[in-house]
């Protein structure tokens, strides 16, 4: 099973430098592809060697676990800024705004094509398939908590939302001008008839 090597008293230098090694790594990946990018690729692009990188993941397989985790940890943010923003308005609102405020990040080059990397390795690699499945359910169990609940109605709610911001990944790629031709007041508009009608 892949995983990320983690300590519990892991220092700040050494979360900075799996971060480094993490960047490089999803640079390269975004370049080249999960299988063709080599351990010496990523120990050249974080400027360390292969030992050193050894020392903060196991294989080359944890350093792809640790992309993947990293990729869906900034969802876990995204709830969070949600939750932040309930404080001040109702969940709905916050939802619709936060969908706004998180187009860029989806129609982001770098993040769209690094996203279709991860779900075309987890099409080939049931192991990343799981790792993305299960932060799958993570996001969208706190999704549900925050529209009260796992029912059958709340569970399509949030799939059609998903798939509607994942679909601009897809139409970023595809659409080099996406970000000027998005209405973003529309994207709201649908995003709040999904969650209300």
């Amino acid at each position: 099973m892949m995983k990320v090597t983690k300590k519990s008293d892991e220092t700040l230098i050494a979360k900075r430098r799996k971060e480094q090694v993490l960047a490089a790594a999803a640079d390269c990946v975004r370049r080249d592809g999960f299988h063709r990018t080599s351990m010496s690729q990523i120990s050249a692009a974080a400027g360390m060697s292969s030992g050193h990188i050894y020392h903060y993941f196991d294989s080359k397989e944890g350093i792809i676990a640790g992309i993947v985790a990293r990729e869906y940890n900034e969802l876990g943010q995204l709830i969070d800024e949600i939750k932040d923003a309930t404080k001040e308005s109702d969940v709905i609102s916050a939802i619709v705004d936060q969908a706004a405020k998180s187009t860029s990040r989806y129609i982001d080059h770098s993040h769209a094509s690094l996203a279709m990397e991860i779900l075309a390795e987890s099409a080939r690699n049931p192991e990343v398939a799981s790792l993305v499945q299960q932060s799958d359910e993570e996001v969208f169990q706190s999704f549900h908590n925050l529209l009260g609940g796992g029912t059958p109605e709340v569970k399509s709610r949030c799939e059609i939302l998903a798939a509607l911001l994942e679909g601009l990944s897809i139409r970023a790629l595809r659409n080099p001008n996406l970000e000027t031709s998005l209405d973003k007041e529309m994207l709201q508009r649908v995003v709040r008839h999904v969650l209300t009608s």
